[in-house]
């Protein structure tokens, strides 16, 4: 009899939010989600209102309205020029520097490598440029808020916050955007996005092992055990066929994953045109044998030789035979 925390469980977890699919961007697919250099070269590109794109000040009214630059000046002046990787006077390099005619906008940009930066060098450079007058911003955009470089005056943003912001005011300045920088902007803010949610498990799902955790780790043992013992069947089922005597015949095991199913799997090579398989799949609900030509195989040579044979079976993707066995069935 099953137990009843084991059906409280699984009515429990039948109970939890669906969780969205999250399809991966083309910088993840890329291998560039986490490299810091290649997000802060994409960063400095789109702040620089002169560049190709034709989003004009988009990144830099995002991030001025977040570090509430607006609220005290409407603009952040003309003849803006972005640089990266500026080396400071004692040989430390800032990760962005904005400069215009009327401010001077330091940021420090930071994914997953910890914060530990030369703040009070960074800042002493920025109130060392010219002129002085300039109003001055330091930054430290990062995934998860930070109080680092709070004592050097550094405004903590998260991307959240500037991704956020960014699609905010992205209706005002989408008419007069490049659709091939648009459409790798939004590819971009969508990276951020999926590195945010990355660095945090889905709250109802972690709350649910939390409060289970006892209940889970029992499961998944049952759930071992079960798995050992698909196993053994298929081993055994393997031994009592015996395929050494047949040059054609190659037999092996194959599972997927946490998949409650075993497979033993027989590749036939009954002619040049007719690479056969044969998966004899072990699995709670029994024990079923498929039959199916491999690539480069003719199927309708395979159905006349199985109808030619007198092997029962029922057609669909592939052929299978018509007998079914239950899970308790003995090998033999």
């Amino acid at each position: 009899m099953v137990s009843t925390w084991f059906m409280d469980l699984l009515d429990e977890f039948e109970r939890l939010p669906v969780r969205t699919e999250r399809l991966p961007t083309l910088m993840e697919v890329a291998g560039y989600p986490h490299y810091e250099n290649v997000c802060s070269n994409i960063l400095a590109f789109f702040f620089g209102p002169d560049r190709p794109h034709g989003l004009g000040t988009l990144f830099l009214d995002a991030a001025a309205r977040i570090g509430g630059i607006q609220a005290q000046e409407e603009t952040i002046g003309s003849h803006v020029l972005v640089d990266r990787e500026v080396t400071t006077d004692a040989g430390n390099r800032v990760d962005i520097l904005i400069q215009s005619d009327s401010h001077a906008i330091l940021i420090e940009n930071k994914i997953f490598a910890g914060v530990a930066n030369p703040f009070d060098d960074y800042a002493a450079y920025l109130d060392s440029l010219q002129p002085i007058e300039r109003h001055r911003y330091k930054v430290l955009l990062t995934l998860a808020p930070s109080n680092e470089g709070a004592e050097h005056s550094f405004q903590n943003i998260t991307h959240g916050q500037l991704v956020s912001e960014i699609r905010g005011l992205l209706g005002h300045y989408v008419a007069r955007a490049d659709t091939r920088y648009l459409t790798f902007m939004l590819d971009f803010l969508n990276t951020l996005d999926n590195l945010q949610v990355g660095t945090i498990m889905d709250k109802a799902f972690l709350d649910f092992l939390a409060s289970r955790h006892g209940d889970v780790e029992a499961f998944l043992n049952e759930i071992k055990k079960f798995r050992d013992e698909l196993r053994t069947k298929v081993t055994e089922l393997a031994a009592l066929i015996d395929v050494k005597a047949y040059s054609n015949v190659r037999q092996w095991l194959w599972r997927e994953g946490w998949s409650l199913c075993d497979i033993l799997v027989h590749d036939i090579k009954l002619a040049p045109d007719l690479p056969v398989a044969i998966d004899t799949t072990v699995s709670p609900g029994g024990c079923e044998v498929q039959i199916f030509v491999r690539r480069g195989g003719d199927r309708t040579k395979l159905r006349n030789l199985l109808q030619r044979l007198g092997i029962p079976f029922e057609e669909g993707e592939r052929f299978i035979f018509s007998t079914h066995f239950r899970y308790a069935e003995k090998s033999e």
